[in-house]
């Protein structure tokens, strides 16, 4: 366990080291006597801190946003390491807000005026481009957290984040005294820069072009209930290799699909301003796989929770898919312990799905809690319980909450005290 916690803090704790580099660089650069003598020369110094980590963070935050194989191994997962792009964007952000107050204050200590001088115009390019930067970070901010948006307007509302750190980039490296600090701290800067902006071409600029993608086709669309639909496709060209547990982006290009939606369209709800764009089904969406590695076609099954996921019901057979991935890390087999117990809830049984039917002749011992509101929910609880009848180390308990209740930590280790005693 302490092995698996250090694991999952390596990520981290390197994106945290690549942004203290460039402070202990510009530490080495000069004598700090001078830098931190006097309130103008402190706030200043305090600002130029703030500003290379906050920058060194954001391009560090962009290469996360590519989805790049080696980044998402280091972290662990994409899903891990979209938890931690969020976090470190939100750190940029404040870093950098940090950056402009500590700007500002030092200027006031010369005059109010000296202060206000840097947000009126004729400022000056370097100036505009740090203005321009902050104002779109937080209007991008602004609108991920306090504005429900439909994915596609997500989508579009990242990809600014690319040009405002081009902006950002281009303050960084014409600010008088930046390229006055030692060649190693500019090396450095531009190599993040480099790494940032590339990682922007690759994903939102180039990235039909440049991402690896395979193509399917539709050929049953079964819709289990009024809310769950399974998506069976075949490849097109050759197969997606995966592990079960993983998932993939999926694009459909479906005209019955286009049709559920309209021109960009604004509401506002209860105080919640939302937005949604008639093009969202251009767009890539998470869904996992169900089906096991060694089958031809590729599965997945869907719950309606929003637009796009209702509209899924309408696609067509015959429609293409675009797949990209796999990701993920998520999946027995990355467990050493053969001793295992699944737990999922409702539409969460997706990923369990592509392990249960991918089973080899390992020795394992699985006890799997599949649990639903009731048991009409359980859409795949006969071909679980048929494989459970196949063999003697996998059992099914199906855990229906208007009969049995919610399942409980106290019932999972009552029923399994061996492995508490282990």
């Amino acid at each position: 366990m302490r092995t698996e916690k250090l694991a999952s803090l390596r990520g981290p704790l390197v994106l945290a080291a690549l942004c203290a580099i460039p402070l202990v660089l510009w530490a080495r650069s000069a004598p700090l006597d001078g830098r931190f003598t006097g309130e103008f020369a402190t706030l200043t110094s305090i600002a130029v801190l703030l500003a290379y980590a906050g920058t060194s963070a954001f391009a560090l935050n962009i290469v996360l946003g590519a989805r790049l194989r080696p980044v998402e191994a280091l972290l662990g997962g994409l899903d891990r390491m979209y938890r931690t792009h969020r976090v470190l964007g939100q750190a940029a952000f404040l870093l950098l807000l940090g950056h402009v107050v500590f700007i500002l204050a030092g200027r006031a200590t010369i005059s109010t005026d000296t202060a206000l001088d840097l947000l009126r115009p004729g400022a000056g390019w370097t100036v505009f481009a740090g203005v321009l930067a902050f104002g779109g970070m937080t209007l991008a901010i602004v609108l991920t957290l306090f504005v429900r948006l439909g994915h596609e307007v997500f989508v579009y509302v990242q990809r600014v984040f690319g040009f405002v750190f081009l902006a950002a980039t281009y303050h960084v490296f014409t600010t008088p005294g930046a390229r006055d600090d030692s060649r190693a701290l500019n090396l450095y800067m531009a190599g993040l820069a480099t790494l940032g902006i590339a990682a922007f071409v690759y994903r939102s600029l180039l990235g039909n072009v440049l991402v690896r993608r395979r193509r399917y086709q539709v050929v049953t669309v079964n819709r289990l209930d009024e809310f769950v639909t399974e998506i069976v496709m075949e490849p097109a060209g050759k197969a997606l290799a995966f592990s079960p547990g993983q998932f993939v982006f999926v694009n459909f290009r479906s005209l019955a699909l286009r049709e559920q939606f309209h021109p960009l369209e604004l509401s506002v709800r209860r105080r919640v301003f939302s937005i949604r764009a008639g093009e969202i089904a251009n767009q890539f969406h998470p869904f996992s796989i169900t089906s096991a590695p060694n089958e031809a076609t590729l599965r997945i099954t869907v719950k309606a929770v929003g637009d796009y996921t209702r509209a899924l019901r309408t696609l067509e057979r015959g429609a293409e898919a675009v797949v990209e991935g796999p990701y993920g890390s998520f999946s027995d087999r990355n467990v050493a312990n053969g001793r295992q117990i699944w737990m999922a809830g409702g539409i969460g049984v997706t990923p369990f799905l592509s392990m249960a039917r991918s089973l080899d002749g390992n020795t394992r011992s699985i006890d799997f809690y599949y649990c639903v509101e009731h048991e009409l929910e359980a859409h795949f609880l006969g071909e679980l319980r048929e494989i459970a009848r196949s063999r003697d180390d996998f059992r099914v308990v199906l855990v229906a909450r208007d009969k049995d209740g919610f399942l409980t930590a106290e019932r999972v280790a009552r029923e399994h005290e061996d492995l508490l005693s282990a």
